[in-house]
């Protein structure tokens, strides 16, 4: 085949490098040239799949037995409706859960349950306690039973481990310290919040109280300016009006009979009117003391009673009429004009000696009840300005006790919602210490494994022989591209481009055969060897670690 190249003036130093090489082209091959290239390095790949598969099956026999017990716990809900009483713990479960989790797994709750189980000190020698313990976390499962459902309402406790026997007591263990664990925090929880409640009655009981003192003092202090008191002070207000009124009235009345009296005095060129013996004036001598009586019964009366009181109307009209009658009377007197003139220089001399001490006296009282009226105005006045001013202070005051009855008010509320609270949340308490609220219920119990639930050996061999032919293919493959001989005559007319003339086949010998057969068998027995020897290499530490 060289010859036919070199015939034909090809050189040999120019075929390598103006031509493509056996890795460029292994994308075009067919199927048969792939099975012509397996068949060359059927070697690669017989070899790492029985190293692989050899070492995978030692390990898988070596590794340990995984014995697995689990039990699953049921939420039960409150034997007690919610609408009866309201539970304390409404939070989602499973975020208690996780928090039970965290409890229940940490390392102080489980050195407790290394120890109730004897799982320390490790036989081998080989692990602290620290290492037991976090070996031991590893080994704990916690899922949910039905973690798609929406609410959950079953969850499942698993324990792995090397010792058949101990794996169930474990699991069953785990178990009951989820239940107390879960017991714990919902008393303490419901108990918390019964006393965080009772302190808020008590502080706003307090403040409350305070609120309440404050009141009733400046009620007690003020009690003249109180919203009730307007009633009173309104009607006061107006007895006090009508008893000015009426002295008023009288005032005024005393300045009518003073001006007529002064009238009577300079009547006639001065000459007043005659008063008889018996001390008559103006013909009302004999009526003026019981008119004077009558109107000083009448001020008693109205100061007392008011205006408007029977004995006061009764009084008036008797008055008015004994007025009418004297004013007739004297009408009738100066009518007459003194026609008894038998005597009159006598008369002159009785008017002249009389009529002008009495007048004056009368004049001069009735200065005095004009002043002693006038002056009992300015107290009745005094006290008119005083129920005024409470009046007018009143709307004031009244908003002050109104924004403080309001927030006694809005504590007082307070203070029922807590009351109320608080004794519900004493029933709760109840409830969770007597266990009839939520709780954790063993629905099935762990029971000790009849087989291992772990390794899977069949499919660690499994694996290893598939991961075995997987490389042994992997590594023929990259073999074969590294690998730029020519072998059959279709390669080198696919290198070169021109046909091939002849070819020179393989010629191998008995002893070559022999060989080759040899080193085969050392190749297998080493490989076996090998991976054998690799395998209890990687079942030492995988033991350690598992």
């Amino acid at each position: 085949m060289l010859a036919k190249f070199a015939e034909e003036g090809t050189p040999l130093g120019e075929i390598h490098p103006s031509h493509p090489t056996a890795h460029d082209l292994l994308g075009t091959l067919n199927l048969g040239t792939y099975l012509e290239i397996a068949q060359r390095r059927k070697w690669w790949i017989i070899l790492c799949t029985l190293g692989l598969s050899v070492c995978a099956t030692i390990v898988a026999q070596r590794l340990p037995n995984i014995y697995r017990a689990e039990t699953v716990i049921l939420v039960d809900a409150a034997q007690v409706p919610d609408n009866v009483v309201k539970s304390l713990n409404t939070g989602d479960i499973s975020g208690r859960l996780a928090t039970l989790r965290q409890q229940v797994l940490s390392p102080t709750r489980l050195k407790k349950l290394v120890e109730a189980q004897k799982l320390y000190p490790d036989p081998t020698g080989t692990l602290s306690e620290e290492e037991v313990i976090g070996g031991l976390q590893k080994s704990i499962i916690v899922e949910l039973v039905n973690p798609g459902s929406g609410k959950m309402s079953a969850f499942r406790i698993a324990y792995s481990g090397r010792k058949r026997a101990e794996v169930a007591p474990i699991a069953n263990q785990l178990a009951q310290m989820f239940i107390d664990e879960n017991v714990t925090i919902r008393v303490d929880q419901s108990e918390d919040i019964t006393q965080f409640l009772r302190t808020q009655l008590q502080e706003t009981k307090k403040q409350m109280d305070e609120l309440d003192g404050k009141l009733q003092g400046i009620k007690s202090r003020n009690i003249d300016q109180m919203p009730e008191s307007k009633q009173y002070h309104v009607e006061a207000l107006s007895s006090l009006r009508a008893q000015v009124q009426t002295i008023q009235d009288k005032i005024q009345q005393d300045n009518r009979e003073k001006n007529i009296l002064q009238s009577m005095m300079i009547s006639g060129g001065g000459d007043a009117p005659t008063i008889d013996i018996n001390g008559d004036a103006d013909g009302r001598g004999p009526y003026q003391a019981q008119i004077q009586k009558l109107e000083s019964k009448l001020s008693e009366l109205r100061l007392r009673y008011g205006p408007g009181h029977p004995d006061v109307r009764r009084t008036q009209n008797e008055l008015e009429r004994l007025k009418t009658k004297a004013a007739s009377e004297a009408a009738a007197a100066a009518a007459s004009g003194q026609t008894d003139t038998q005597k009159p220089a006598i008369q002159e001399g009785r008017q002249q000696k009389r009529r002008n001490p009495v007048v004056q006296a009368q004049i001069e009282k009735l200065d005095e009840d004009i002043a002693l009226q006038t002056r009992a105005v300015a107290p009745l006045q005094a006290r008119m300005d005083m129920h005024e001013a409470r009046l007018g202070q009143m709307p004031a005051f009244e908003q002050q006790i109104s924004r403080m009855q309001q927030d006694y008010d809005i504590l007082r509320s307070q203070y029922t919602s807590l009351l109320e609270k608080e004794k519900a949340a004493e029933i709760s308490h109840a409830l969770e210490v007597h266990q009839k609220a939520e709780k954790f219920e063993i629905l099935d119990p762990a029971t000790t494994p009849a087989k291992p639930a772990a390794p899977n050996r069949l499919l660690i061999s499994l694996a290893g022989l598939f991961g075995g032919l997987v490389g042994g293919i992997a590594l023929a493959a990259l073999t074969e591209m590294n690998d730029e001989s020519v072998r059959t005559e279709n390669e080198a007319a696919r290198i070169f481009g021109k046909p091939v003339l002849s070819g020179i086949p393989l010629v191998i010998t008995r002893e070559e055969h022999h060989l080759s057969n040899l080193r085969a068998l050392a190749m297998v027995l080493g490989t076996v060897v090998g991976s054998a020897a690799l395998g209890l290499i990687f079942s030492l530490f995988s033991g350690r670690f598992l």
